[in-house]
């Protein structure tokens, strides 16, 4: 997912104790809606970061959202980076990778590619990530699928084929790499590479040490890149509107949708926690065509539920 960054913890968490004076608030099932709160701030980043396109740069953009991020994250993360020190240091090459592509580079790409491509485009490209984690586990030797998979594959791709031509598949020059929706690829297969990494990771790693070492190094990799595009371009004129959209980035998507995600696992475990991920596409639609005035074609429903054919079937053949 271009959402970035890994779960916060593993453990089960409690129940804060106000609740358990009042049964029914303790009883209601917290799990689905935290799921559901988690899919919502991360649809929310495609539609900020087209809504934000003409007052900040892609790097500038990247640049805040982290900054917020960090200062959000660091007061909590930062005894446990400590006391994880040794371990994350063994790991440091692996470390930096999963910085590189979750931190740095994914979400700047999907900027990049929302300065001319609708959010809603995005948000549904983004579907195929599970996709392109099969291929990258394919390409490694780490897998190796059945025929279901494989037909769910090439349905999936005839999918982000409509999607990419606009529902004329046999326009090649739609998939010309100066478009959008090329970035917004670029910025998915980066998520892709990300998760697949992330199943290397030793185990015992402290997930909030690791999550806060990400963004520390991410946000260092993206510093001299964003220096240097306002040497290009000049300081932006930040707008309060502008403002209050990295800090949405900063806040929502980047630290509160992990910790919803991350107690919704607790909850319901992780796989039935992770259906919600199928939300965002629906949810970033239905915002994009809300805040932003976009409009969903028909081809944009045709390539999107063939797409999420192909997963069902690839889930069904393992």
């Amino acid at each position: 997912m271009n959402f970035s960054l890994p779960h916060l913890g593993t453990g089960a968490a409690r129940t804060p104790s106000s609740l358990l004076s009042f049964p029914r608030l303790a009883e209601l099932p917290l799990g689905p809606l935290l799921a559901g709160l988690a899919a919502l701030f991360w649809a929310g980043n495609f539609v900020a970061g087209r809504a934000l396109h003409d007052s900040l740069s892609p790097l500038q953009l990247a640049f805040g959202r982290w900054s917020v991020a960090l200062l959000c994250l660091l007061p909590f993360a930062w005894p446990r980076l400590r006391a994880q020190a040794g371990a994350l240091w063994a790991a440091r090459r692996l470390i930096l990778a999963l910085a590189l592509t979750g931190v740095t580079a994914c979400n700047t790409l999907i900027y990049q590619g929302l300065q001319s491509t609708p959010a809603t485009q995005a948000v549904l490209l983004n579907a195929f990530t599970p996709v392109m984690v099969l291929i990258y586990a394919v390409c490694s030797g780490q897998r190796q699928p059945a025929r279901g998979q494989w037909l769910g594959l090439v349905l999936s791709l005839v999918g982000v084929l409509v999607l990419v031509s606009q529902g004329a598949p046999w326009r090649l020059s739609a998939l010309t790499p100066s478009g959008g929706d090329a970035w917004v690829f670029a910025g998915c297969a980066c998520w892709a590479a990300y998760t697949v990494l992330m199943r290397r990771l030793p185990t015992g790693l402290d997930r909030l040490a690791l999550t806060a070492a990400c963004m520390l190094l991410g946000w260092l990799l993206l510093a001299p890149l964003a220096l240097w595009d306002i040497s290009q371009h000049g300081l932006p004129s930040v707008s309060s509107a502008a403002l209050a959209g990295v800090l949405y980035l900063g806040v929502f998507p980047s630290v509160v949708a992990y910790l919803c995600y991350n107690r919704a696992i607790a909850e319901l475990g992780a796989e039935r926690a992770s259906a919600c991920l199928h939300l965002v596409p629906a949810f970033g639609a239905l915002l994009s065509c809300l805040l932003l005035g976009e409009t969903l074609h028909p081809w944009h429903v045709l390539g999107i539920a063939a797409v999420f054919a192909g997963l069902a079937l690839g889930r069904s053949s393992r």
